[in-house]
């Protein structure tokens, strides 16, 4: 069968672009990495594969299948992602329950309580000053218990009274500053100054003067840290 010319020519030129644009060095170098790794013996591509997944894996949030970590220390086995609430000295009754408790990052878990669940409950609420600690199954061990429910919830009470004490100076202060300012508010300035002074002293409050700016932002408005 004879091909016309142009049609024999069509094809040299089909052919030369596929040479150029087909990588086959690509192809020749995965060829030979994959026998190589057929025909090297199992401890040494086992050695290789914990090497390689030591260095792509390097957050502890993710979920860890026996790698070893950093440290060269082997990780306990976890196939999803949890954590544990660290108890605080200052705690209210929606966070109490859940200190010192497993919760699961996962979206849905048959094992422990989701996040999502602990925050429909009241956990993680505006404020909150809980932190969250990795746990791995086996091999976190959860610190017991320091503080007394009864106490922790005095403690708390104590922040929420100084924080209000707190607000109605800061209020005071602007009015003053901005609406009008007269003797009475002046007064109920004084008086309300010596009961944050009293309340502070007798409860053991290291109190700082800058929290009574009118002006402060919330974060450190509602932060009770190096109070007590």
């Amino acid at each position: 069968m004879n091909l016309p010319y142009w049609v024999i020519l069509i094809l040299l030129l089909i052919a030369i672009v596929l040479y150029f644009i087909i990588p086959w060095k690509k192809i020749r170098d995965a060829k030979s990495k994959k026998s190589k790794k057929v025909n090297e013996p199992k401890e040494l591509n086992e050695s290789n594969t914990d090497k390689n997944e030591n260095i792509e894996v390097t957050n502890e949030q993710k979920p860890i299948m026996g790698i070893f970590n950093g440290f060269g220390n082997k990780q306990a086995l976890r196939n999803k992602v949890l954590v544990y609430v660290k108890e605080e000295k200052s705690s209210c009754d929606l966070c109490i329950p859940f200190e010192g408790k497993v919760i699961s990052l996962e979206k849905f878990d048959t094992d422990y309580i989701t996040m999502s669940e602990a925050i429909s409950k009241g956990y993680h609420h505006i404020g909150c000053k809980h932190i969250d600690i990795n746990y791995y199954p086996n091999k976190t061990l959860i610190p017991e218990s320091k503080y007394k429910k009864f106490d922790k919830q005095k403690h708390h009470n104590k922040v929420l009274e100084l924080f209000k004490l707190e607000q109605e100076i800061r209020n005071l202060k602007y009015r003053i500053e901005n609406e009008q300012s007269t003797d009475t508010l002046k007064d109920e300035l004084k008086l309300k100054i010596k009961k944050l002074k009293d309340f502070c002293k007798a409860n053991s409050i290291k109190h700082d003067s800058s929290r009574l700016n009118p002006y402060l932002p919330d974060n450190i408005k509602f932060s009770s840290d190096n109070l007590f």
